[in-house]
């Protein structure tokens, strides 16, 4: 029985004893009828709302068991889809296998899109990312700014935080919307002021990160001064770095980048 049935009884009942008052004389609640079949409205009442409860209780669950499956598969997509370029390079039946795990990309996160919009409040940050991410890989963007933006409202940890705000700067800076793209960079340098942190190492190496990206991003839209410029000041916060291999390995990164500045500057291909 569904919650209209549930609603049409519990109606027909309510109308009963309407009807059935207004024929008696005297205080209703002196007929031994009455009362019974008040107490019998009552209960229906109970368990309906009981079973409503229940019931809306299992389609969360429900809607949360299936939303979680589909993220699970669209996280794993692109390792398959590396993994089948590698193997089937310069192939073309690699480059239809290649586009079919794209379709199936855009199928399921659209389905899961669909499902954590039902219930929001259920789904955590990286869920949302998750699933913005598996979208923007595919350019399908009409759900993107909502999924990245209640990332970044749902996050408990300035990792969460970061990752969400960076990605989405990104996003924003592919689409040509740089004011708005540097926005969201800037909030990722101010996620300290939100998510406090003591150790020196974690602030500087993550804010060279987010310094690295945005100038890779502006790089990518030919602001090679700009780009420079951010360069310049993760650079600074490399120096402020304790020797390490992490420090290493983001030495690395920011060489890279400063060699792809280079040659933008040079006119050479990046």
């Amino acid at each position: 029985m569904d919650d209209h049935e549930r609603y049409e009884i519990l109606k027909k009942e309510v109308d009963s004893i309407q009807i059935q008052m207004g024929q008696e004389h005297g205080p209703w609640y002196t007929k031994p009828s009455n009362l019974i079949s008040v107490i019998a409205l009552l209960f229906s009442f109970g368990t309906t709302i009981v079973s409503y409860i229940n019931s809306h209780d299992e389609d969360i669950r429900a809607n949360h068991r299936e939303a979680m499956a589909l993220i699970q598969r669209v996280t794993r997509l692109p390792s398959e889809n590396f993994e089948l370029i590698q193997k089937y390079k310069d192939s073309g039946p690699g480059q239809s296998l290649s586009g079919m795990i794209n379709q199936e990309n855009i199928l399921l996160a659209t389905q899961a899109a669909n499902l954590v919009k039902k219930y929001p409040d259920t789904f955590s940050s990286t869920e949302f990312f998750a699933i913005a991410s598996a979208l923007a890989t595919s350019n399908i963007v009409d759900k993107v700014p909502y999924l990245f933006k209640t990332a970044i409202e749902k996050a408990e940890t300035s990792n969460d935080y970061n990752v969400a705000t960076r990605s989405y700067a990104y996003f924003l800076y592919s689409k040509g919307d740089y004011t708005e793209g540097r926005k969201y960079y800037e909030m990722a340098l101010g996620v300290w002021n939100k998510f406090p942190e003591r150790n020196m190492y974690i602030v500087n190496s993550t804010d060279l990160v987010t310094l690295m990206y945005w100038s890779q991003a502006e790089l990518a839209a030919k602001n090679v001064k700009e780009a420079e410029k951010l360069i310049v000041q993760a650079k600074d916060k490399l120096a402020q770095l304790s020797p390490g291999p992490m420090t290493q390995s983001l030495s690395m990164q920011v060489n890279y980048t400063v060699g792809l500045i280079e040659q933008a500057k040079l006119g050479a291909p990046r």
